[in-house]
This record gives structure tokens, sequence and C-alpha cells, in this order.
């Protein structure tokens, strides 16, 4: 009997299923494994752990340098120091091995540090802790930590000009404030005063020198000035705040308030501003905020003192006991002007001196009638209202 193709065509599969069930079955194992695979190399480790190194027992320096060795799979560090059991610094994100604390730590007191790195797989274990102790050196005198905790107040110390600014709030009474302080001398005074850190009260109206002595008995003087928040037109050190530096402005420091401050009163209504024409330049020819007082240095080193000018006037000002007035600079001059209802006592239609040259006979003026700023003659009259920064 003859058989047709469609019989020998499912006969011949009914032959070969179990084969291909075979074959299907390993293909599928297979591609399990391989999956499984690709998806154990996606998930990626933990880094492992860090060897701290440095630093370790004593130190002598209030910033130290901390290292440790490479962790495996680690593309960042992070640190962190206590004292005790209370944490004094963390730093994330470090991508050497190692990192210099730009906070001073307490000296004389235990301390311990750790670190651990972190990666694709997130962050991995810690290291062992170091114990170090900031020791500093008979010569050592700095301070390193400066504020108040009524009003709750930090200071920004700067190192280079041993200087530290305080700002408190708005309406903050100076006369009797109590710092906070550490310092890696051996003893600090206020004048004849010794200093206790939370304990000593002192007069911030003016700006205060601590003095401090290191154990070989050599001495740092640092000025502190404290500046209470303030708004353009308050009365304060002497005048009115006439200014309040921006973003963008020349010494502008988000984290103190800087500015100039202007008499409560113009210092003269007819003054000139040199004894007689001359075509020679005093020097002071910058208009930029900031300038003014050394614009006025100039002109009195250029003019001398043995007759009265509008310069050398508001350098002897002495409004509020203060003696660093000075003859504003072109744009100073301008802010005055922008601010007047604000400061008070300006001459409505008066003519105003500026301490910056336009060319060496004649001087930028504002005139307060239109606030437009032209140039005149030196030895003609004008106005002046001094202004001091703070």
């Amino acid at each position: 009997m003859r058989i047709t193709g469609k019989r020998a065509h499912g006969r011949s599969l009914r032959t070969l299923t179990p084969a291909l069930v075979m074959a299907l079955l390993v293909a599928l194992l297979l591609a399990g494994t391989a999956a499984a695979g690709h998806a154990g190399l996606g998930k990626a480790a933990k880094p492992g752990t860090p060897t701290a190194k440095a630093p370790s027992g004593a130190i002598d320096t209030a910033t130290p340098a901390f290292s440790w060795g490479k962790a495996k799979g680690a593309t960042k560090y992070e640190v962190r120091v206590y004292q005790g059991g209370t944490e004094l610094v963390k730093k994330t994100g470090i991508t050497t091995l190692s990192w210099t604390s730009s906070s001073a730590l307490p000296s004389g007191v235990g301390l311990s540090w750790k670190v651990r790195g972190a990666g694709a797989g997130g962050s991995g274990a810690w290291s062992k802790s170091l114990s170090f102790t900031v020791t500093p050196s008979q010569s050592a005198k700095a301070i390193t930590a400066f504020g108040f905790s009524s009003p709750a107040a930090t200071g920004v110390i700067s190192e280079a000009q041993h200087a530290i600014a305080v700002t408190v709030p708005s309406g903050t009474g100076v006369g009797a404030l109590v710092a906070t302080f550490s310092t890696t001398g051996a003893s600090v005074a206020v004048g004849a005063t010794p200093q206790v850190s939370g304990t000593t009260p002192n007069d911030f109206t003016h700006p205060v020198t601590y003095t401090v002595t290191a154990a070989d008995a050599s001495t740092q003087d640092y000025v502190v000035t404290v500046t209470p928040v303030v708004a353009i037109g308050d009365a304060y050190q002497g005048g009115q705040v006439a200014y309040i530096l921006q973003p963008g402005d020349p010494g502008y420091d988000p984290k103190v308030q800087h500015g100039f401050i202007a008499a409560t009163a113009d210092q003269s209504i007819r003054i000139v501003w040199s004894p007689e024409r001359s075509f020679v330049s005093t020097g002071a020819t910058a208009t930029a905020l900031g300038t003014g007082s050394a614009n006025t240095a100039l002109i009195i080193a250029a003019q001398g003192t043995a007759t009265s000018y509008a310069a050398l006037v508001a350098r002897q000002y002495d409004g509020g006991g203060y003696t660093d007035w000075y003859l504003p600079s072109k744009d100073e001059l301008n802010k005055l002007f922008l601010n007047r209802a604000a400061i008070g006592g300006f001459l409505d239609k008066g003519t105003y001196w500026s301490s910056s040259h336009w060319d060496a006979p004649t001087i930028w003026v504002q005139e307060f009638a239109n606030g437009a700023q032209n140039h005149q003659w030196r030895e003609l009259p004008a106005a002046l209202r001094a202004v001091r920064s703070f």
C-alpha cells in the first residue's frame, strides 16, 4: 500500500519529537545558566576595607593630614573624627588616599578617626579606629575657634590677618558678650584681664584684641570684630549704615556682613578738594567700592596737612570715637546718593566730593539734585560726607 506524503510527514514528526524535546531542554538550561552568570556579573561587590595610617599618637598640628591604604573596588572614601562618642568631623566624597582637615581640632583631648571606601556596590566596612591627641608645640599660640553661645554665633577666623569676625543678630547688645574659644596657646588675655572660655565678658562695641601667650612666652594678637546684622539706615558704629556689600561687590563675604557707614551729618558744605589747581595727580584714581580709604591716604600724602581740604577733614573726623573715616570713592559716593533718604541729612541740591580723580586737575563729584556724576575743578568748593568701612 502506498503511503501519501502527508502521512509520511506526520510519522516523521512523531519519530523526532523526543529528540527535539531533549534539545530544547538543553538549550533552555544553557540559556538559564548564561543569564544567571550575566546577572551575577551585573551586581558589583562592596569595596574592601582600607587601612588607616595617620594620624596616630601625639601630633603637633590641629589641622592634621589623614592618610590610608587603598580599598579594593573603592572609588571614593569617607573620614570621620570623634572625641569620645561625639562626631567632630565628617568628610565624604574623597577621591584620593589622603585628606587634610580645614577645621581645627581640639588639643589636649583624646581623639579617634576611621575611614571607609565606597564604590558601585555601595559603602564598605570601616577601618579600625586610630587614636591621636593634638599636642601643641611650645611656640603654638593660635585661636582655633571663637564664637558666642548667647546669642549663638560662630566667628570667621582669618589666620593670615590674625583677625576674627563675628556677626550677631540685629538688636544684640554687644556691651558684655561672653566668648567661647579654643586655643593652642598656654593662656589668653584681653589687656591685663585673663580670659576664660565661656566665662569672661567683654565690651565688643569696638574691636577687641585677644592676646594669646604660648608656652615659650611668645605672643600673638587676634583682633575680634563683632557686627550685628544691620540694615541700610540703621545707626551703627558712629554713623548710619550707608551700604551693605552684595554678591559680586569687591570684598563681599557670604559669612560676614560688610559695607560702609556714613557720618550722621556733612563735615562741610563748602570745602575744596585741593588748596589750588594742580595738573599733577595724587594717584587717587580708584573708583570702585572699597577704594576710598586708600585714595584718602594717597591724597593726604601728596597734599600734606598744612591747609584744610576734603580728604584731610574726612580723615580727621572722629564720630563715634572711630578714627578711620575717609572720603568716599566715586562708586561709594553713588551709594550714598542712592540711599540718601535712609541715611539722611544731605543737601537736596548739593554737590559732593569723591576721592577719585577724573583727570589730574578735576575730580569726580555727585550731584544730589539729579544723581549725575560729573567732574569738577579740584580747587572749587563742594560738600563733604565722610564714610568708614565695617
